[in-house]
């Protein structure tokens, strides 16, 4: 009771216990009793309440409960509308495939009876045969050419008047086929894609796009996207030993400005999200640090070169990195590719020192504060570098001028990326498809790994990150043709343990960049749209 009971000015019998005494009031039920029966009163009042709230109370722990067993239900049924999307992306360009071949093999059948009908009806070797005897029995019949057989010119006119009767004998057979085209049969253009259904329970059986055909340590596993079951992907090992490898789920996903080529992660009082599109349009979040589940928070976009994305000729970024107190970037023209411009900027995008050029293309830069270096490759001469890592303004120029070869390969060795962590440096191998791990302090290779998903013409390696234990996570592209410009590119991140075991992967299109969360959750930068994209992470 909140309220205490207000006293009447009469004396009657209390409504509890008869006793005729001075009553009370009860504000809640309007009871009538004496001084004695209060507390009771409201002891039985309170339970009252309690045992109200206690239903309710535990209705609303039920409802949260419920509330976050739906929340990890829809994690599933996003990464079910992305698998969706996928599948109706492939098969419309498996349709438009399929019609492009019919076409053209309707357009070949009509080219080759064209061709044909044409030779029979021209008849130019008939033509040439004729023109070479006439010419030579024209210069016989006027005296021009004395010596000559006339046996020998018998014969290939009884040659000729075989050959054009057998053409006229063919003409007057075969007689002209006009060409007709039967109206086209309608189609339910559902058949194609297949009927969109809400089903209670997620699918079993996927139906992907393609086969692949894998190769883990020398050993090939075939893999048919088209039966993909119990979410999770099995790879031989001696056709004996079967390993599965668990699928990552996307725990949420963020849209971004520009395409997200380059994602960097910068550890302060927070976690620093940088992603940058190859044009310098950069969006910093701010992580979870704690529970990655969580999506980041957006705290400002801002451009490295503004009006870039514009311009006849954008500068193009293809190396990104970031650090306290700069960010690192190399860049150049649309139409020059054979150097590069390093450029520092402080974190809010204005240009610190001046640019730095470089005599060849700088294709991956990466900040090392523990060896205080800069990392670089330089595919021209085979080799990985380093600089000093300038603290301050005035040490950049002195720092990029000056570099120190951490090592340099043969003529056969073309690394094209390079990843590290607080002891050793991997650099990807674009020839074998390798990835070598070395020692920072010995420059000694401590561990290969080759063959590891190794394309058959399908994907190929062309990224890698490394984590503190040397365990890996691997981005392979698919393999395209030469030239080849299709509108969409599919992509598999494989992470390893540290032996180099596969142990999860995650399947996803349009994949450009990507990096390790403080969580060691997974982020990739994937592109929505022409111009702009999304973050997603993925556990």
């Amino acid at each position: 009771m909140t309220a205490n009971p207000k006293p009447l000015l009469i004396v009657a019998k209390c409504a509890l216990c008869s006793t005729k005494t001075e009553l009370f009031v009860c504000p809640h039920c309007d009871e009538v009793i004496c001084q004695i029966c209060v507390n009771k009163h409201r002891s039985e009042l309170n339970e009252t309440l309690k045992e109200h709230w206690l239903k309710c109370k535990t209705k609303f722990q039920n409802l949260c409960h419920l509330t976050n067993t739906y929340d990890k239900d829809f994690v599933v049924v996003e990464n079910e509308v992305d698998r969706i999307r996928q599948m109706i992306e492939q098969r419309y360009l498996d349709f438009v495939q399929l019609i492009d071949s019919e076409k053209n093999t309707l357009l070949i059948k009509i080219e080759d009876y064209i061709r044909s009908t044409t030779s029979n009806v021209k008849h130019a070797d008939i033509q040439q045969l004729f023109k070479s005897v006439n010419q030579r029995l024209e210069e016989i019949f006027q005296g021009s050419n004395t010596s000559y057989n006339a046996d020998d010119f018998l014969l290939e006119i009884e040659h000729l008047n075989m050959q054009i009767n057998n053409r006229e004998k063919l003409i007057q057979h075969d007689t002209f086929k006009y060409p007709y085209l039967t109206p086209s049969k309608s189609l339910i253009i559902s058949n194609v894609f297949g009927e969109l259904q809400w089903n209670s329970k997620p699918m079993t059986n996927r139906d992907l796009s393609r086969p692949s055909t894998t190769t883990i340590n020398g050993h090939t596993s075939n893999t048919n996207n088209d039966r993909i079951q119990d979410e999770s992907l099995s790879i031989s090992e001696d056709d004996i030993i079967s390993t599965p490898v668990m699928r990552k789920q996307k725990q949420w996903s963020t849209d971004a400005s520009g395409v997200p080529h380059f994602l960097c992660i910068l550890s302060k009082k927070n976690y620093l999200l940088f992603a940058c599109d190859k044009y310098g349009c950069i969006d910093l979040y701010q992580l979870d640090g704690n529970d990655p589940s969580n999506t980041p928070r957006h705290l400002r976009q801002f451009d490295l070169f503004p009006g870039n994305s514009t311009s006849q000729k954008p500068q193009i970024i293809e190396a990104f990195t970031v650090y306290t107190p700069f960010i690192v970037v190399s860049a150049h023209l649309s139409d020059q590719t054979d150097t590069s411009s390093v450029y520092f900027f402080d974190h809010r995008g204005s240009q610190q020192a001046d640019t730095c050029l470089q005599n060849f293309p700088v294709r991956q830069l990466s900040a090392d504060i523990g060896f205080k270096c800069l990392w670089g490759v330089d595919r021209h001469q085979h080799s990985v570098y380093y600089n000093q890592l300038p603290m301050n303004v005035s040490q950049i120029q002195q720092s990029i001028e000056h570099r120190e070869d951490f090592i340099k390969f043969g003529r056969d060795f073309e690394p094209i990326r390079i990843t590290q962590n607080q002891t050793s440096i991997a650099v990807v191998e674009r020839n074998s498809q390798s990835v070598h791990i070395f020692d920072k302090q010995t420059k000694e290779q401590i561990d290969e790994i080759q063959n590891l998903l190794r394309t058959e013409g399908t994907f190929r390696l062309w990224n890698v990150l490394l984590r503190d234990d040397n365990s890996m996570v691997l981005k392979l592209d698919e393999d395209l043709p030469p030239y080849s410009r299709p509108q969409t590119i599919h992509h598999l991140i494989v992470e390893l343990d540290s032996n180099g075991i596969p142990i999860a992967q995650i399947e996803r299109t349009a994949v450009y960049g990507l990096t390790i969360g403080p969580n060691q959750e997974i982020l990739l930068g994937c592109k929505r749209h022409q111009q702009n994209g999304s973050i997603e992470c993925y556990i």
